[in-house]
């Protein structure tokens, strides 16, 4: 993983090449669209330029089921991607984060601990 800094200088970001990944899945009885929805969750919140930085779903089967999870994903992201950025979050996919007893930040402030408790109890 390429690791950028909180303030990275924008030279070091323009050498940065154009980062295209792939998301693939096809049935959702087999590959549940929580793990898809995780996965690219986790790849969205990367220490990588936002501009720089394309995540592609691609699900053979169609599922409706898959297209309306990512649509929720989508609105989820939002806060999502700055939260992990903003505190330095490792543990990306959602599922896997506050699924862990433990808040793992390097920020524990009041601040961290009030966002925190608003995105693991987000209602749309």
């Amino acid at each position: 993983m390429v690791s950028l800094g909180s303030s990275p200088s924008s030279n070091r970001v323009d050498e940065l090449p154009p980062v295209d990944m792939f998301v693939t899945t096809t049935d959702p009885m087999l590959e549940p669209p929580i793990i898809t929805v995780n996965t690219v969750l986790s790849l969205l919140a990367v220490d990588y330029p936002a501009n720089k930085l394309s995540c592609y779903v691609s699900d053979d089967g169609a599922s409706p089921l898959t297209f309306y999870a990512l649509l929720e994903a989508s609105k989820f992201s939002k806060l999502w991607v700055p939260f992990c950025k903003k505190y330095g979050i490792q543990t990306r996919a959602p599922f896997r984060y506050f699924s862990s007893e433990l808040v793992s930040s390097n920020d524990n402030s009041m601040e961290f601990l009030q966002e925190y408790r608003k995105m693991k109890h987000i209602e749309y």
